[in-house]
């Protein structure tokens, strides 16, 4: 498998990197120019309500998207052809869209937390950056879905995915974040 558009990444157990160790990173773009991509379960002590004013009891969860631009909002979720300007990443998963729509949508009851997922910052590579980080075997990749990009649980979300890989992956999801805990 190769990076791409709607892919998974799921670090490596011998990624150490603190901003993506046990991480699961839901691929939105990827082309020759390079790679954008969302961590899935690093959710915030926040709310969106608590960053958009507009949006007061709504309280869809935050997560760290990752360490670029974290003074930036993005968003995933599942309401595309509601939402003009929207892309389609992979079957019922879209990016972004007319924030105003997304705003009145939410307002009026149009959509719940559950068909978002909105992000602080975002994780970037350069061109030909992920596939060399893939060869060195930081990265595994797996297929995604809405059942597991949508869920508010992220809780063992790392250790859920390589299980649902099955085979070899299963001994991976096993491995102790600290060996000498082993």
């Amino acid at each position: 498998m190769f990076p791409a558009s709607g892919i998974l990444l799921i670090a490596a157990p011998t990624l150490l990197d603190a901003n993506f160790k046990r991480s699961v990173v839901f691929l939105a773009q990827h082309d020759e120019d390079g790679t954008l991509g969302y961590v899935l379960n690093r959710r915030l002590d926040t709310t969106l309500a608590e960053i958009v004013p507009d949006l007061y009891g709504f309280d869809a969860p935050l997560y760290w998207g990752g360490p670029c631009q974290n003074d930036t909002l993005h968003c995933i979720h599942n309401v595309g052809t509601h939402i003009p300007g929207a892309a389609e990443i992979t079957e019922g998963i879209y990016w972004g869209g007319d924030f105003e729509v997304i705003r009145d949508l939410i307002i009026a009851g149009g959509a719940s937390s559950d068909d978002f997922r909105f992000f602080i910052g975002y994780a970037g590579w350069g061109s030909g950056q992920l596939n060399e980080e893939i060869k060195e075997t930081s990265w595994l990749l797996t297929d995604s879905s809405p059942s597991i990009v949508f869920p508010e649980t992220v809780k063992n979300l790392w250790t859920r995915t390589l299980k649902g890989m099955g085979g070899e992956y299963q001994i991976l999801a096993a491995t102790p974040e600290h060996p000498s805990l082993n």
